[in-house]
């Protein structure tokens, strides 16, 4: 009996040192992962107007991709890409665009959202 208790204790300590040594890995890595996740993402977002939308209403990408679901992200990039609105879109980009007046964006709900959450918390915004 004295045996098999022994062998269980250094079990539970090998166990126990890779849990301390690989959990921090574990983080370092999936904090990388998702560094590098959200870079892919910002540079999709450039070439959206769903960026300039963003600058225009004075939400900082950076402060969107990490106050935003990335669920939620996606969709609003793939409503973007999809829009036939592009020609309103451009012309109400150019001349400055109100956050009341965007009901022809396809990501209208969203963007007042984001508007009223950064006013409400006070989330940075470009100068």
């Amino acid at each position: 009996m004295l045996v098999v208790s022994i062998i269980l204790e250094i079990i539970l300590i090998v166990l126990s040192v890779a849990l301390v040594v690989l959990l921090p890995i574990a983080i370092v890595f999936n904090v990388k992962a998702g560094r590098k996740y959200r870079r892919r993402l910002a540079e999709n977002i450039h070439h959206l107007r769903l960026n300039r939308m963003l600058a225009a209403l004075g939400i900082r990408t950076e402060e969107y991709l990490h106050s935003e679901r990335i669920v939620d992200i996606q969709n609003q990039m793939q409503r973007c890409r999809e829009c036939v609105n592009t020609e309103e879109c451009d012309q109400k980009l150019a001349a400055g665009v109100d956050p009341d007046h965007i009901g022809f964006c396809n990501n209208e709900e969203s963007l007042r959202e984001m508007v009223k959450k950064k006013q409400s918390v006070g989330l940075s915004t470009d100068p």
